[in-house]
């Protein structure tokens, strides 16, 4: 499959309301140098060099056009919950973050976000080596931000075995208003890549929100092993398990609600599932996946997933709908950037 960078279909294209040139304010442009000030006049050229111009309140503005990247940009500085550092497209704009000529590997991510209180808005992230986006930090926001064609799933909340059990780390972070898509990781033909996933060991309190993951070569969601609940509200999963016309690996369900422990601080927690389509994925709408806890669903929209719209699992109140994967791609999103309602 080869990599893009395309735009996400049928999302909202506004990021940020726009600079002003304020103190406050870093600017990054695919023309900008590293030497420069970092203002809107005389742009930096690499977000990594904004970030370390960074500090809670200031916001760094992805200036149009294609940023290339071959390293992983780590966000390990902390905002406040008054002033999180933000990170966002101008208005009427997506930038595209491109990661085509990284390496591939697991420790070449496009973003990592290590810090707390970040809030990344209106762009668009793609081919990273591994995971488009990886948080193991907390309260952190990621809105309106397309992942795509990535080696790993496209945006993954996991925290390391030293942080086990302590809450301070990959909790409180809200996903919103986003799409993954096309992401395949090649080298175990598919077998790891997620639209979404919040899995292992996380931190309590994170949520995703009005987001459709589709054509991911795993799942659209993946909630594997994790220890903490997880709420998923209003979003969509179709066409899961399908890249490219091809059937790889991965199994292909559209929302997978845990698994067995695997390990220390690991599974069993029962996830609030609300408000949510699963649809013409290539096995389970649903699944249980061996969670040790009685995972159950509501109001839920499906159809057509071959594996069962719900593997040892339920939903009440359940219902069909009628909406195809490609119109589901297409459909606009409302003024506000969430989902309209699926037929």
């Amino acid at each position: 499959m080869g990599g893009r960078a395309s735009g996400g279909a049928g999302g909202a294209t506004t990021g940020g309301s726009g600079g002003t040139g304020t103190a406050n304010d870093i600017y990054v442009s695919p023309t900008g140098n590293d030497s420069n000030p970092g203002t809107q006049a005389s742009p930096y050229k690499t977000l990594g060099r904004a970030h370390t111009a960074a500090s809670a309140g200031k916001t760094i503005w992805m200036l149009p056009g294609t940023h290339t990247s071959n390293v992983t940009t780590s966000l390990t500085k902390s905002g406040t919950a008054a002033m999180p550092i933000v990170i966002s497209a101008t208005a009427g704009n997506r930038p595209i973050l491109d990661f085509a000529s990284q390496p591939r590997g697991s420790n070449n991510r496009g973003i990592e976000i290590e810090g707390n209180y970040w809030q990344i808005r209106g762009l668009e992230i793609a081919n990273a080596g591994d995971n488009c986006i990886a948080i193991s930090g907390s309260n952190n926001v990621v809105d309106n931000v397309v992942t795509h064609d990535c080696e790993d799933t496209g945006l993954q909340i996991t925290v390391g075995a030293s942080q086990a059990g302590n809450d301070a780390y990959g909790a409180n972070n809200l996903i919103l208003n986003c799409d993954s898509y096309q992401n395949f990781d090649q080298a175990t033909g598919g077998e790891n890549a997620d639209g979404f996933a919040a899995k292992l060991r996380i931190g309590p309190g994170n949520v995703f929100r009005g987001c459709r993951a589709w054509n991911n070569a795993d799942d659209g969601w993946d909630l594997f092993a994790s220890n903490d609940i997880v709420t998923i509200d209003n979003c969509w999963a179709f066409s899961n398990g399908k890249v490219d016309g091809q059937n790889p690996a991965g199994d292909g369900n559209g929302f997978k609600l845990g698994g067995a422990p695997a390990g220390t601080d690991q599974g069993g927690a029962l996830h609030v599932v609300t408000h949510n389509a699963s649809f013409e994925n290539r096995a389970c709408g649903f699944t249980r996946n061996n969670n040790t806890q009685a995972v159950t669903a509501s109001d839920c929209k499906v159809r057509d997933n071959p594996g069962g719209n719900y593997c040892a699992m339920s939903c009440s109140p359940m219902s069909g709908e009628t909406t195809t994967a490609a119109q589901a791609k297409a459909l606009p999103r409302n003024a506000d950037g969430s989902l309209p309602a699926i037929q």
